[in-house]
């Protein structure tokens, strides 16, 4: 308090934070507020929270804008009498903004993409990058250096990654909904049977998995194949890693095809389906893998983020179990296993759209799993936690090191490991479990 006049500061909200996004202002310079009014939304990579005025008096002065990343301790707004003049915190403000990046800088060495000497010095631009554009440049397949190059700060925002891909005159829908991210590496090849166990208790079963070339879907296939099903490798875009995975099973002794389709198209499911029955001449186990992600915080989702990722998350899951509940049916029995999240049961900040169409899964889940139930069909969802996948790829040590404190087992899960509780549901001699949403997350979730 100085002459009567407070200077608001973004405060530590929880341990380990050190900086925030500037949401919605929901008051305004001149406006009277009083302590407890909310006075502006603070975006963190944990949570969203309505910042309240600390004390009464008129708004003086707002310094930080909508949609820019200040650090703990940067003057958000000046609060005091009517008639007082605003005091001028420019200069303190871009010191503790210069110490913050001094001190969080994220050093990227391009020197490989500059094609310099190995003998000439590397040059590493020094920048700083607000979590949701990390998250965004990764899923769009984009260096943030190049990003941080064309926008010319030191400071990179989720908007500056979204001015950058309309330079590059992406395609119509990349801004709000970007493309899959690029297959990752080859996971090690899992040991599976040359010969298939005559035992093997999916012996002569046919199992669609759709998103096979990712970490889970490729685990899983491997897992059922193991178990001696079928496997249907469904891709969009991950031509090469579903190719290798093809490879890996034939030579492993399974019977196997790739199948292309693009999920959010609304007659692709049940052409899926069909091409999926007239290979094999049936289908018996279908397991909704593929997703997406399409981050954004509530005051900023666009339409095409919301909807993108119902379309993929809930929609494609619905029409893929329509198209394959009557061939199950007239079988008299078939498996069908969801993928939803502890993202859906616990809420995700920032992901408002997938932790809606993941939760709305399980009703799905639920409500098919009565309908099916006297027809020898069995419909339960998986709910994962963190795991090791392209979706968690972009979280750095230090934050996975504190997520891991919430999680019972103190660490990540493994695809196989959840590849596992999948099989485990498709097996003949699970037939009187459905309806239900099994957690793998370490212990995260208890409800």
């Amino acid at each position: 308090m100085t002459n009567d006049i407070t200077l608001v500061e973004l405060p530590k909200l929880y341990e380990n934070m050190d900086e925030a996004t500037i949401g919605p202002w929901l008051s305004a310079i001149g406006e009277t507020v009083k302590t407890g009014d909310v006075l502006v939304e603070l975006i963190t990579d944990k949570t969203v929270v309505e910042f309240e005025a600390p004390a009464d008096g008129v708004i003086l002065a707002i310094y930080a804008q909508e949609k820019s990343t200040v650090p703990l301790g940067y003057i958000l707004c000046a609060i005091g009498p009517a008639q007082a003049a605003a005091p001028d915190m420019t200069s303190t403000n871009e010191q503790r903004m210069a110490a913050h990046l001094s001190k969080n800088a994220m050093q990227v060495d391009v020197s490989a993409l500059m094609a310099t000497p190995a003998a000439a010095p590397e040059e590493k631009p020094s920048f700083k990058a607000a979590p949701a554009a990390k998250m965004y440049a990764k899923q769009a397949g984009i260096d943030l250096a190049d990003v941080a190059a064309f926008c010319k700060r030191d400071m990179i925002h989720r908007k500056d990654v979204e001015d950058y891909l309309k330079q590059q005159q992406q395609p119509a829908g990349a801004i709000a909904a970007p493309p899959a991210p690029a297959p990752a590496a080859a996971p090690a090849p899992v040991s599976l049977p040359v010969v298939v166990d005559p035992a093997a208790p999916l012996r002569d079963k046919v199992a669609l998995i759709t998103g096979a070339s990712g970490g889970i879907g490729s685990a899983t296939a491997r897992r059922l194949a193991a178990a001696g099903a079928a496997i249907a490798i469904h891709y969009h875009a991950g031509t090469e890693a579903a190719t290798r995975l093809q490879e890996e099973l034939a030579a492993a002794g399974a019977s196997c095809a790739l199948f292309q389709a693009d999920l959010a198209a609304p007659d692709s499911a049940k052409k899926l389906v069909d091409d999926v029955i007239a290979h094999f001449g049936h289908l018996d186990i279908l397991v909704n893998n593929a997703g997406m992600l399409a981050d954004a915080t509530l005051s900023f989702m666009s339409d095409l983020q919301w909807q993108s990722c119902l379309d993929i998350n809930l929609s494609a899951p619905f029409r893929l179990m329509r198209a394959a509940a009557m061939p199950m049916a007239r079988q008299r029995w078939g498996r069908i296993v969801n993928m939803s999240s502890d993202a859906g049961r616990m809420g995700s900040a920032n992901r408002s759209n997938y932790a809606a169409a993941k939760e709305g899964l399980v009703g799905l889940t639920r409500s098919a799993a009565r309908e099916l139930a006297g027809l020898g069909i069995r419909v339960n969802a998986v709910s994962p936690g963190f795991i090791d996948s392209a979706m968690t790829a972009t979280i750095n040590d230090k934050k996975r090191q504190e997520l891991a404190k919430d999680i019972p087992v103190r660490r990540f899960g493994r695809d196989s490991e959840v590849a596992e509780l999948v099989c485990f549901l498709c097996s003949p001699a699970v037939d009187y479990i459905t309806g239900q949403v099994i957690s793998i997350d370490g212990g995260l979730f208890m409800g």
